[in-house]
């Protein structure tokens, strides 16, 4: 289960810092702020980047250097920003897309956020008296796992729309993920206040060290499972994300979590 584990787990840390911390006035809010950090301004006379970490830009003007468009750059920057900024964003999950065409001065719109299982009904999040559940009560384990979509978003649209040969887009995301990076102040400041992330082998095995504390600022971090699941769909596309081997251990892990079991199946 090794590949493909760990991004499950880490799409229910992307959920989860969109309403902690706890103690927040407005459980409904957009992921914490944790400080802000003075730029410089940039200007692009040819082609311009903008991400929210600086590896996800350079694996994009990596890919604009190689020759590859925007859509090109997008999905590599997309592709990092999974690696390094796991609390918001990754192929767990979902996006929205907008892409304008220069030469037809149209602009696409692409929907690729995640589905619900079809068994899922509107009282999934009830308790049996009825009311709401805590969000951290049910975000946890697999009941708040839905079919990922942005995998079919970045498969689409480079098919639609991207000029480079779809592995190559991998290679910036792959090699991060395997030599690893530094821990961001953001990265630590989001999961420390997760309460639930030591509750799992491969989350407690990423981001806490052996005795139990948490990893500190600066301190490598690295994701071999991510960067072995990258490899699959650089070769073979998003057929064994969503109907293959990769499938069945995204349905075992959100079936069998140890709290929280969801109703995932492969039809989904």
């Amino acid at each position: 289960m090794q590949p493909i584990v760990s991004r499950i787990f880490s799409l229910l840390l992307g959920v989860s810092a969109l309403t902690l911390p706890a103690h927040a006035a407005d459980m409904r809010a957009p992921e914490p702020a944790t400080g802000f950090t003075a730029k410089k301004v940039a200007i692009g006379h040819k082609q311009m980047v903008s991400a929210a970490n600086p590896y996800a830009s350079e694996a994009a003007r990596t890919m604009l250097r190689k020759g590859g468009n925007a859509i090109d750059a997008a999905i590599a920057a997309q592709l990092a920003l999974n690696v390094v900024e796991p609390q918001s964003s990754g192929i767990g999950g979902g996006a929205f897309l907008l892409y304008y065409d220069a030469k037809t001065r149209k602009v696409h719109v692409y929907d690729g956020r995640e589905t619900a299982p079809a068994s899922a009904r509107e009282d999934r999040f009830l308790g049996a008296d009825g009311k709401p559940r805590d969000f951290n009560d049910v975000v946890r384990g697999g009941l708040a796992v839905a079919t990922p979509g942005l995998p079919m978003l970045m498969w689409q649209t480079h098919k639609l729309h991207g000029k480079l040969p779809w592995a190559e887009l991998f290679v910036p995301a792959t090699a991060l993920a395997e030599r690893g990076f530094p821990i961001s102040e953001r990265m630590r400041s989001v999961a420390e206040k997760i309460p639930y992330l030591n509750m799992f082998p491969e989350t407690r095995a990423l981001y806490f060290r052996e005795d139990g504390s948490m990893k500190r600022v600066g301190e490598t971090l690295v994701n071999p499972a991510l960067a072995a699941t990258f490899r699959a769909m650089a070769t073979h596309g998003v057929e064994d994300f969503y109907r293959g081997e990769t499938a069945r251990k995204i349905v075992e892990a959100v079936r069998n979590a140890p709290v929280n079991p969801g109703d995932l199946t492969m039809d989904d």
